[in-house]
């Protein structure tokens, strides 16, 4: 699996990383129709890092398999 850096002059990396600090609750949708909610912890160049509730351990999303990403409320 080739790996490249994450580029923090595109604008959907830098949203992504302000979701991540202010922790904003978000919708993910996956290609194969699997919908999740939650906060991104992490990001890197091949997966999401979402934890669906306070105790719930965190589940790495392939950035592939992601359809959509919208904020709650």
């Amino acid at each position: 699996m080739e790996s490249h850096a994450l580029d923090p002059s595109l604008p959907g990396v830098r949203q992504l990383q302000d979701w991540i600090r202010e922790r904003t609750p978000l919708h993910v949708q996956l290609i194969d129709g699997t919908a999740l909610g939650g906060c991104l912890h992490w990001q890197d160049p091949e997966f999401l890092a979402l934890r669906t509730s306070p105790e719930a351990p965190l589940l790495l999303m392939g950035r592939r398999a992601v359809a959509l990403i919208r904020q709650l409320g």
